[in-house]
C-alpha cells in the first residue's frame, strides 16, 4: 500500500494510507476489512461533539444555544437539498469507472457536480448573508442571530467543499482517510471551543467562528491531499469529453438516491426547524440538547449498522434471500433488547444525566427525553429495514416511506407542538418511527421475521427489576452531589447495569458475537 506522508511538526510524521479500490476485492469484502476504522474514528468523533456542546451549553444562555444549533441545523438541511445525490452517485459511479479504467469519466463527474453545485452555493450563500436580518427577525426571532447567520453563509460553502472531497475519498473506499479528516475537522473545532471557553471570551459569535475555523482546516487538508496525491495520479492527464448520455444516467441515479437517502437526513432536521418556527429559540435550546441525550445509544452501537449494507447487498446479488432473513432475525432480536436496555437506563436517569452534561438550566431537556426514549427501539428496527430496502435496490419503496415519514411528522408536529409544547416534537418523532416501521414491514413481506417473544419476556423481567432498583435506590444518590461525583456515579452505575444485562443474556450474546465473526470472515 502506498503512503502519503504529512509532516505536521518538525519531528513527527503521519502516514495516511492512500489507495484506489482494489480490483480483486468485492465491495462487501473491501468494506468489511475496513470496518475497524469506522468504529475507531466514530468512537473518537462522537465524544468530541459532546465536549463541544457541553462547553457551549455552559457558556451561552438556553436561547443562544438554540440559535446556534438551530442555524447549524438549517445549514445542514439546505446542504442536504443542494447535495442532489452527489455522495451516493460518486460512491456508485467512481468504483465502476475505476474498474473500467476510465478515470476521464471520474473527472467529468467531479467537474459536473462542482459546476452544478456552484449555482446552489451562490443562491444559498446570498440567502444567508444578505437575508440575515430578515431571517434573524422573523425566523429565529432574535437580532443576535444576524451576524451568526452571515458567518454560517461561509460555513455552508466550506461544508459543501468538504463533503464533495470527502465523498470522493469514500467512493474510492479510503475509509481511514475519510474518517481521519472528519476527526481532524472536529478536533480543531473542539480545541477552538476549549480555548474560547477558558479564555472567558465566549459569546455566540465567537463559537460560530470556532465552527467555521475547524471546518476550513478540514477543507484545506482535504484539498491538499486530493490535489497532491489523487489528482496528479489519476485525473490530471485525463481529457474531459462531454458525454450527454452518461450525464443523463448519472443525473437520473442521483435524483433517485437523493429522494431516498438524503430525505432521511432531511427528516431528522425537520423537528428542530419546526420548533424554531412554532416556538422560541429557548425551546430550540432545550430540544437540541435532548437530541444529544437521545443520540447516546446510536453513538455507541450505531456503527455496527454499517456492516449490514454490504452484507445484504452481497447476499442479494447471490440471490441468497433466506440468508438475509436469517441475518435480519439475528440483528432484530439483539438490537430490540439492547435498545430497550438503553431506553430504561436513560428514562430513569434522564434528569441527572441532563444535569451532568448540560447543567441545571437545561433541566427541561430531560423531560423531552422521557417523552420519546422508550420508542427508541422502533428507530433501530426501522434502520434495519431501511438497509434491506437500500441494499436490494428498492428505490420506489424507500421513496414512499420517506414521503410518508415527512407527512406524518409534519402533521404531528403542527398539531402537537402548538398544544403540548416542544416535548411533542420528540413524541411525534417516536410515533413516526412506529408507523413507518410497520409500513416498511408491509412493503417487504418476503423478509418479514417474527419476534422472539420468549427472549423479550425474559429481558422484560430484567428491565422491571433493574428499572425498579434504579428508580428507588440509585436515582436518590444523585441528589446534592457535585457534577464530578455525578459523572463517576453515572459511569459506575452504567457499567454495573450493562454488565448485569450481559450476564443475563450471556449465551445469546455469545451466539450473536459468533455470528458477526462468521459474517466478517465469509462475506
Amino acid at each position: 500500500m502506498k503512503l502519503f506522508r504529512i509532516n505536521y511538526t518538525s519531528h513527527t510524521t503521519l502516514d495516511i494510507p492512500l489507495y484506489m479500490i482494489s480490483s480483486s476485492s468485492s465491495l462487501s469484502e473491501t468494506f468489511l476489512k475496513k470496518w475497524f476504522w469506522l468504529y475507531f474514528f466514530s468512537f473518537i468523533i462522537a465524544p468530541t461533539w459532546y465536549v463541544i456542546k457541553i462547553l457551549i451549553s455552559q457558556d451561552l444562555s438556553v436561547a443562544e444555544v438554540g440559535i446556534l444549533y438551530g442555524i447549524i441545523s438549517l445549514v445542514t438541511l439546505l446542504w442536504a437539498f443542494s447535495d442532489f445525490g452527489i455522495k451516493e452517485s460518486l460512491s456508485y459511479f467512481i468504483p465502476r469507472f475505476h474498474e473500467e479504467g476510465r478515470h476521464d469519466k471520474s473527472k467529468l463527474l467531479l467537474l459536473f457536480w462542482f459546476y452544478i453545485q456552484c449555482i446552489t452555493w451562490v443562491i444559498i450563500f446570498s440567502i444567508f448573508y444578505f437575508g440575515a436580518p430578515y431571517l434573524a427577525t422573523y425566523y429565529f426571532q432574535s437580532e443576535a442571530a444576524t451576524e451568526v447567520l452571515q458567518v454560517f453563509a461561509f460555513f455552508f460553502i466550506g461544508l459543501n467543499l468538504f463533503q464533495l472531497v470527502n465523498s470522493f475519498f469514500l467512493a474510492v473506499q479510503n475509509t481511514f482517510l475519510q474518517k481521519w479528516l472528519e476527526m481532524l475537522r472536529m478536533g480543531f473545532v473542539m480545541f477552538a471551543v476549549i480555548w474560547i471557553f477558558f479564555s472567558w471570551v465566549g459569546e455566540l459569535l465567537s463559537y460560530a467562528y470556532a465552527w467555521i475555523g475547524g471546518l476550513y482546516v478540514g477543507v484545506f487538508v482535504s484539498l491538499v491531499i486530493f490535489f497532491v496525491w489523487y489528482y496528479p495520479r489519476y485525473l490530471k492527464e485525463e481529457k474531459v469529453i462531454w458525454d450527454r448520455w452518461l450525464m443523463k444516467e448519472i443525473f437520473a441515479y442521483a435524483l433517485v438516491t437523493f429522494f431516498t437517502v438524503q430525505s432521511f437526513f432531511i427528516l431528522s432536521q425537520i423537528d428542530m426547524q419546526m420548533v424554531l418556527l412554532l416556538l422560541w429559540p429557548q425551546d430550540a435550546g432545550y430540544y437540541t440538547n435532548y437530541l444529544s441525550l437521545v443520540s447516546i445509544p446510536n453513538t455507541l452501537i450505531g456503527p455496527i449498522f454499517l456492516l449490514l449494507f454490504p452484507l445484504f447487498s452481497s447476499m442479494h446479488a447471490r440471490k441468497d434471500y433466506e440468508k438475509i432473513r436469517s441475518i435480519k432475525y439475528i440483528f432484530q432480536k439483539q438490537f430490540l433488547v439492547l435498545s430497550l436496555a438503553f431506553s430504561v437506563l436513560l428514562f430513569v436517569l434522564a434528569k441527572p444525566l441532563s444535569t451532568l452534561l448540560f447543567g441545571d438550566k437545561f433541566l427541561m431537556s430531560w423531560i423531552i427525553l422521557q417523552f420519546a426514549v422508550l420508542m427508541l427501539v422502533w428507530n433501530f428496527l426501522l434502520r434495519i429495514n431501511q438497509i434491506i430496502l437500500a441494499s436490494t435496490g428498492r428505490a420506489r419503496e424507500r421513496l414512499r416511506i420517506v414521503l410518508i415519514s415527512i407527512v406524518i411528522n409534519i402533521i404531528l408536529n403542527f398539531i402537537g407542538i402548538s398544544l403540548f409544547w416542544v416535548a411533542w416534537a420528540a413524541l411525534a418523532t417516536g410515533i413516526s418511527w412506529i408507523i413507518v416501521w410497520y409500513i416498511s414491514e408491509f412493503m417487504m413481506p418476503e423478509y418479514r421475521v417474527w419476534f422472539d417473544i420468549k427472549y423479550i419476556a425474559t429481558n422484560g423481567v430484567f428491565f422491571f427489576l433493574s428499572g425498579t432498583i434504579l428508580l428507588w435506590l440509585i436515582l436518590p444518590l444523585f441528589s446534592d452531589i457535585t457534577r464530578l461525583m455525578s459523572f463517576f456515579l453515572f459511569l459506575s452505575v452504567s457499567a454495573v447495569y450493562f454488565s448485569l444485562f450481559a450476564a443475563w443474556n450471556f449465551w445469546e450474546l455469545r451466539k450473536f458475537y459468533s455470528e458477526i465473526r462468521k459474517l466478517r470472515k465469509h462475506s
